[in-house]
């Protein structure tokens, strides 16, 4: 009963993590963006064994999405550097 309780506490986190990586990657640095939503799926990966199907596809979405738009504003950074020289 302690664990799941432990691991459903993890969820509004999970979930802030997520947000917060897409906040990153898009405002404040790609790098930390990607940081934020790789510790983000680890631990959605590992600690949220016991939730909701709908709960866990919404933590690891946000994550991922906070991963690409990090993902694809350093490869365009990549990309108009190149061009610029």
């Amino acid at each position: 009963m302690e664990a799941s309780a432990n691991r459903n506490a993890l969820v509004p986190v999970v979930l802030l993590m997520g947000i917060g990586a897409i906040v990153c990657s898009e405002a404040i640095n790609n790098y930390w963006g990607m940081a934020i939503a790789i510790v983000a799926l680890v631990t959605t990966q590992f600690g949220l064994k016991n939730v909701s199907r709908s709960v866990w596809i919404w933590c690891v979405t946000l994550a991922t999405t906070g991963f690409a738009l990090g993902r694809a504003a350093l490869l365009m950074r990549i990309f108009i550097d190149t061009v610029r020289r």
